[in-house]
């Protein structure tokens, strides 16, 4: 495995059915809620992210 890249994680049973309580039971709100949360963490991400760092640029490397 590339060192990039972490463990997989399980879900358990347990971890979903928090989740459908939290939804009162409701799989669609539970999805809904789910898809919410990764747009928050990928906007996030998005925001943390150096722009430089993505363009594959490192002003602290000299070239020559």
């Amino acid at each position: 495995m590339p060192d990039d890249q972490g463990a997989i994680t399980v879900i358990t049973d347990q971890e979903i059915d928090a989740v459908l309580c939290e939804a009162k039971g409701d799989a669609r709100e539970a999805i809904r809620m789910l898809l919410h949360d990764l747009a928050v963490l990928a906007a996030d991400a998005e925001r943390l992210v150096s722009k430089g760092f993505v363009r594959n640029r490192a002003p602290w490397k000299r070239i020559g």
